[in-house]
């Protein structure tokens, strides 16, 4: 089943809110399974060391969630030409952050870039959207999964548009889940999750005149699309 995201007033300061909310939620998830599991591993070795990186992460990003909102009181888009295979690229490096590392335990990351005109975008939260969408793809490909990103171009020559796909082969997603709840923010399908990254990156894109679209079987996977015009059509 393929769904087009509807479009809808939200000002760029309420998509912030969401990106922050969902990052703050995440820590709350994993402080919550370290609370879980501490008197029971509270002895190993291992464990400790696991705590202890944890809890320095979450202290730093909670400084960093601090900083951002007191610094975008009044956000605004710096929208800039750049190259989206290179906010892909960047996105996929990322992969020697805990988030990510963590996301693809088990699962593989591939890329299939081909060439893009340039769009107009702030490449900050274009990262944020993308990096969502890809880390939730890794988590729902799971141990032995696939997630691949690729890009393409298309349009006519006086309209051309770059697109990006995030394709996994996970369980998927039911019609009706896709069609009626899938862009509300909290919903999710996944037991430790809180459904705000899809909503935060469809966001996003919105505000890059962007659309964004998904296709989704249970047992076959999810096909998530971002299109973007061109910048000299944007």
């Amino acid at each position: 089943m393929t769904v087009r995201r509807p479009r809808g007033p939200r000002s760029l300061r309420s998509t912030i809110d969401r990106v922050l909310v969902h990052d703050i939620k995440n820590m709350a998830f994993r402080l919550q399974l370290l609370r879980a599991n501490l008197e029971e591993h509270y002895a190993e070795p291992d464990f400790q060391r696991t705590a202890k990186e944890l809890l320095s992460s979450t202290i730093e990003r909670l400084d960093g969630i601090a900083g951002r909102w007191s610094e975008q009181e009044n956000a605004v888009l710096i929208k800039v030409s750049l190259d989206l295979n290179g906010i892909v690229r960047e996105v996929a490096t990322r992969r020697g952050s805990r988030d990510l590392r963590a996301a693809a335990r088990g699962a593989s990351l591939s890329l299939a870039l081909r060439d893009l005109p340039p769009v107009w975008g702030d490449p900050y939260y274009l990262r944020d959207a993308l990096g969502n969408l890809v880390e939730n793809a890794l988590e729902a490909a799971g141990t032995g999964g696939k997630v691949l990103v690729r890009s393409f171009a298309s349009g006519s020559p006086g309209r051309p548009r770059a697109n990006v796909e995030v394709i996994d082969n996970g369980p998927g997603m039911s019609p009706e889940f896709v069609k009626d709840r899938l862009f509300l923010p909290f919903q999710t399908t996944k037991l430790d999750g809180v459904g705000l990254g899809l909503f935060t990156a469809s966001q996003i894109v919105r505000h890059h005149r962007g659309t964004i679209r998904v296709s989704s079987r249970p047992e076959e996977g999810t096909v998530i699309r971002l299109g973007f015009p061109a910048a000299a059509s944007a």
